[in-house]
């Protein structure tokens, strides 16, 4: 090799040294990747992503249900999910998050944990000014949709090749898919007459529910019911007020129930004993374990809900094993094998 070529190839060599310093101080990583996001943005994500914090509890979860051990922290404390929630999970630290009320993370937490990347929904209140902080820090954000539950299959897909997680994620996507069309095909005969008319009791006293259109109780038209407060107003947050006068005139044949306290309480209480909901012994209260499977956060186990909810309205018409789905469930997305028991007893008002 001539002195002129062995001088060209130190300097290539010192080029390329410059350009990978100058990759790692612009993005802190020393490869990175662009990737499309949900709403079209162009990301650049590490290659390898190890810790993930997520904006909002649906995040989170869906986080979560990919790899446990990507998240970063969480958004409130899990408290009496020991049975079903992997214990790194429970051990790491509560940052906070963008859901609802006025709640924002802890800044200073955040950064002194310096994940790789942010997940973001777009429906929740994140600031222009939040991905300004994070920007600072070269913190990468993506953003994902997952407001209606048809959305989770390529939330999955999306953020599983975000994170190389791709196998799992078309494992998740795949049974979602799945589940809409077992639930799907045998409602779409149920005639409109027939449709179980349903009213979703919230608070303590029962007497906040959603309207239809809301993403709180989106699960009442996809298992095939009808949800009673049509004439309600949808707001983010929703929680819609009611009175006991609107509910008698709604005449429910089934009712869902939020609070354990208001359940208890919902056959002894004269006010309630003349809805048909009631006095046919259809009043159930929702599955909370790990996570709602209904609602509030509307997160991933609102799949196994539909199924849940599917089997209540219309048993005859389903037939489904739910301790069996429930267990099927538990250990595809939260990898924990459930006993019959802990199915039965994560059911057990709905029984």
């Amino acid at each position: 090799m001539s002195k002129k070529t062995q001088q060209i190839s130190k300097w290539k060599r010192s080029i390329a040294v410059i350009v990978c310093v100058l990759s790692i101080t612009i993005t802190g990583h020393a490869f990175a990747k662009d990737m499309k996001d949900m709403t079209g943005r162009v990301v650049a994500v590490p290659d390898r992503v190890q810790t993930v914090y997520a904006v909002s509890p649906p995040e989170t979860m869906l986080v979560y249900a990919l790899d446990p051990t990507l998240l970063a922290g969480l958004n409130f404390p899990l408290r009496g999910c020991e049975k079903y929630i992997d214990t790194h999970t429970l051990n790491l630290p509560v940052i906070g998050g963008y859901f609802g009320q006025g709640k924002t993370p802890n800044k200073e937490k955040l950064v002194k944990l310096n994940p790789d990347l942010v997940i973001g929904r777009k429906s929740n209140p994140m600031s222009e000014k939040f991905e300004q902080f994070l920007a600072k820090f070269n913190i990468p954000i993506a953003t994902i949709i997952i407001d209606r539950l048809d959305q989770y299959p390529e939330a999955f897909e999306l953020t599983g090749a975000i994170l190389n997680r791709e196998a799992r994620a078309r494992k998740l996507a795949d049974y979602t898919r799945a589940t809409f069309s077992q639930v799907s095909e045998k409602t779409v005969s149920i005639p409109t007459a027939k449709r179980v008319r349903v009213y979703y009791a919230e608070g303590n006293d029962g007497l906040y529910t959603e309207s239809n259109g809301s993403i709180h109780a989106e699960l009442i038209p996809l298992a095939g019911g009808v949800n009673v407060h049509d004439q309600g107003t949808v707001t983010r947050y929703g929680r819609d007020k009611v009175t006991m006068e609107t509910i008698i005139a709604y005449q429910p044949e089934v009712i869902f129930v939020e609070q354990p306290v208001f359940y208890d309480k919902i056959y002894s209480s004269p006010g309630w004993k003349s809805i048909p909901a009631v006095k046919n012994k259809r009043v159930y209260l929702i599955p909370k374990k790990p996570f709602n499977w209904f609602d509030r956060p509307p997160s991933f186990m609102r799949i196994l809900g539909l199924k849940w909810v599917a089997q209540t309205l219309y048993p005859d018409l389903f037939g489904l094993d739910m301790q069996q789905e429930c267990r099927d469930f538990f250990h595809l997305f939260l990898q924990k094998d459930i006993s019959p028991e802990d199915a039965a007893q994560l059911m057990s008002s709905a029984q």
